[in-house]
């Protein structure tokens, strides 16, 4: 497996979870404010994690050390 699948199965897994997630708030699951403020930050993280990976695969592929 090289590094750009590896980039990718990372960031699929990431967007899988935010999209379980998102169904479980949609599903009503959230039965208080604070568990629904929890899984927004929760999805928050994810995809800044997402954003993180995605620009090392950039940098990576442009050999941009900076």
């Amino acid at each position: 497996m090289n590094s750009n699948s590896s980039f990718e199965y990372l960031n699929d897994k990431l967007s899988e979870r935010c999209v379980e997630i998102e169904q479980h708030l949609g599903g009503g699951a959230a039965k208080t404010y604070d568990e629904y403020q929890k899984l927004c930050g929760f999805i928050q993280g994810l995809e800044f994690a997402r954003q993180l990976i995605t620009d090392l695969a950039e940098r990576m592929e442009t050999g941009d050390d900076e």
